[in-house]
């Protein structure tokens, strides 16, 4: 005599079946090939009744597992619409999806949807006001931690300082060259094809010199930064967050501030406004060289236009913003690096998030830096 019973009601593309008796690794096998045999050709969704299972164990499990598998294979899925307290329990440890139908089953199908939003939604608003009380936080102890460096330069930690100002700066120099030639070079074609139709090739050096050193120069550079500093601050941060070292310092007594964030904050300060100045100078050569070559313009004619069109406010102005786009870029680096929770998956997801705020961040300031300054 058999230790289970299988009834099979089908019901179109859906088929309901309930499992009675006990499921257990004796009859796991038997119980399984059964139940697979009833799942015909078309059948898109089972229905699965454990309610009339007396003895459940290791062996039920295996089943439940083995027909979600088979279903799936056949592009069909598997639902318990109906089971115990005692196989729930024994299933959250083994299957997911069954926990979610148990959940589903004890609120109704509209009173799941409505909490899952309210609560969707309260997290999200209780996440962000987290959010914002940390940026808060951190950007003042950011700002305290700058001025100490300030008023007392001899407590500055300049050896960790001087590599940081190596790895964001010199280490960068090759990108930013990069980047910046091609920007000019790029800007300069798009400018020649509609100034050679007017004779007026020689103000491509106006177009190229203004957008350079106001905006492409500093935004780029910035982005790029945000690309590798932003990133590896990130990273590095959130390293020693999950491996407790950023709490093993704190219960010595040190300030974390001055120890992680300050030496890597004044090395950006210092480094990216270098670095503008070298993508000016790439990207400025970057459009002479389509004006040498396309337009066949003079090197002296495209300077001395240069030296008649730029001021020293187009330079000074972005720097302006390469010095904000530093603290940006180190801040918020650093701010998400102390986010980080967990194991090795979290770090590279606050590096991700870190990156992609930074360039946020970056693009925002911008835009209210040309607003401001249009009407200055």
């Amino acid at each position: 005599m058999r230790s289970f019973e299988l009834a099979v009601e089908p019901k179109g593309e859906a088929l309901r079946m309930a499992i009675r008796g006990r499921m257990e690794i004796a009859n796991a096998q038997e119980v399984l090939e059964e139940a697979s045999r009833h799942v015909q050709n078309g059948v898109r969704h089972v229905q699965l009744d454990l309610s009339g299972v007396e003895y459940f164990d290791s062996g039920g499990g295996a089943v439940v597992l083995g027909l979600r598998e088979r279903l799936r294979q056949r592009q069909a899925d598997l639902t318990i619409v109906a089971s115990t307290p005692e196989i729930d329990g024994f299933l959250s440890l083994v299957d997911e999806e069954a926990v979610l139908n148990a959940s589903a089953r004890e609120q109704g199908p509209h009173e799941t949807v409505v909490e899952t939003a309210v609560e969707g939604l309260g997290a999200s608003v209780l996440a962000a006001a987290s959010m914002g009380r940390d940026i808060v936080l951190f950007t003042g102890e950011m700002m305290i931690g700058l001025a100490d460096a300030i008023r007392h330069p001899s407590k500055m930690r300049w050896r960790e300082t001087w590599l940081y100002m190596q790895r964001t700066g010199v280490d960068g120099l090759p990108i930013v060259s990069l980047i910046s030639f091609l920007m000019g070079l790029i800007t300069a074609f798009q400018a020649a094809v509609q100034l050679k139709q007017f004779g007026a090739d020689i103000y491509i050096a106006n177009l190229v010199g203004l957008s350079i050193t106001r905006e492409l120069g500093p935004l780029m550079t910035a982005i790029i930064a945000a690309g590798r500093s932003g990133a590896a601050f990130a990273a590095e941060i959130g390293t020693m967050k999950v491996s407790e070292e950023v709490d093993a310092l704190e219960i010595m007594g040190l300030d974390r501030t001055r120890f992680l964030v300050t030496p890597k904050v004044v090395a950006l300060l210092l480094m990216l406004p270098a670095l503008t100045v070298f993508s000016d100078v790439v990207g400025l050569f970057g459009g002479l060289t389509v004006a040498r070559f396309s337009l066949e313009l003079p090197a002296q004619v495209y300077l001395r236009q240069l030296q008649w069109v730029l001021t020293p406010w187009d330079v000074v102005s972005g720097l302006v913003k390469s010095v904000v786009f530093a603290l940006l870029v180190a801040g918020v680096g650093c701010l998400w690096g102390f986010e980080a929770r967990g194991g090795a998956e979290s770090v590279g997801r606050i590096t991700t998030a870190a990156i992609v705020a930074g360039i946020f961040m970056i693009i925002v300031a911008d835009a209210v830096f040309t607003v401001v300054f249009h009407y200055w």
